[in-house]
């Protein structure tokens, strides 16, 4: 149950969070990534190496995010099997990335635009952007062509990109951050968080409230899973914060308790009610100064 102690370090700067200076709470140093999240309108989770820590961390950001109305994609180049049935959001899950897509912007006021259209012209394609009466004319230096397969505004890479083989080069454009329990750097990637002493579904339990995202049921389950199966069920390679992060899921996937319903005050109670129980009521401690002449009492 021996871990090292705690090697964390993340891009840039210094996080001041008091919300996560809690005991047992590991302190990431999460400003880089907070502000990348917090501006995103898309993500995309790539997950190099399959295995179920791993999908699990995956999926439980991807529902997190989703919840944020963050649009969401996993990918993964291994399909998933049997052992991966009981984690949540598996249809956020894909085994293909397109690394090819071409996006055309424009740096022109939308509310200027009557009409966007295509037509094929011979086998080749035109984009028709219709602009409204009286609108100044699209320069072409306003139009901005990018053949980018990451056009997520933020992408998250958990672990070592060389294993997505040909697709690897993904990494070259976007806002890439990046995830590992390897203590080793990507020049590509514009935030990073690393911790050696930790698996996947553990630094995520952590990282989600720091970053603003909620845990809820479903990703509370998929972390809880993913932990449970990094560790052996708690029995090898843990530390304090490992049971930390086991509960905080746990608690996560509780429902809500209903609250206990309180007693209605005698005043509320029709009086007809009262004559039949002798004038006790429900969350009355004594009884009433007049006495119930159906009372019988036992020896």
């Amino acid at each position: 149950m021996n871990r090292s102690d705690t090697n964390l370090f993340a891009s840039n700067s210094f996080n001041n969070n008091s919300v996560v200076k809690q005991a047992n709470m590991k302190n990431y140093n999460v400003t880089d990534i907070k502000n990348l999240v917090s501006s995103a309108k898309s993500a995309l989770i790539v997950v190099p190496t399959m295995n179920v820590d791993s999908i699990g961390a995956a999926l439980g950001l991807a529902i997190s995010l989703k919840k944020k109305n963050i649009e969401t994609k996993v990918y993964c180049p291994t399909k998933t099997d049997q052992n991966y049935s009981k984690l949540s959001g598996l249809e956020l899950l894909s085994d293909t990335v397109s690394t090819s897509d071409l996006m055309v912007s424009l740096e022109y006021p939308l509310d200027q635009i009557e009409q966007v259209s295509y037509n094929d012209d011979g086998g080749r394609l035109n984009l028709v952007v219709k602009t409204k009466s009286g609108a100044p004319k699209i320069d072409n230096d306003k139009i901005i062509i990018n053949n980018d397969g990451s056009s997520a505004d933020v992408c998250f890479m958990l672990g070592d990109e060389t294993s997505l083989g040909a697709n690897a080069g993904i990494t070259s454009k976007g806002n890439w951050i990046f995830i590992s329990p390897t203590n080793t750097t990507k020049a590509w990637a514009k935030a990073s968080l690393i911790d050696p002493d930790a698996p996947f579904s553990e630094i995520f339990t952590f990282l989600l409230p720091m970053i603003g995202l909620e845990l809820d049921i479903d990703s509370g389950k998929d972390l809880l899973i993913g932990l449970r199966v990094a560790t052996q069920s708690f029995s090898v390679n843990v530390s304090p914060e490992s049971f930390e992060a086991g509960a905080i899921c746990l608690r996560a996937t509780q429902p809500e308790t209903p609250a206990t319903p309180v007693a209605a005050p005698v005043e509320q109670i029709p009086i007809q009610n009262v004559e039949k129980t002798g004038g006790m009521s429900p969350g009355m401690a004594t009884s009433p100064s007049q006495p119930n002449p159906n009372f019988t009492p036992t020896v």
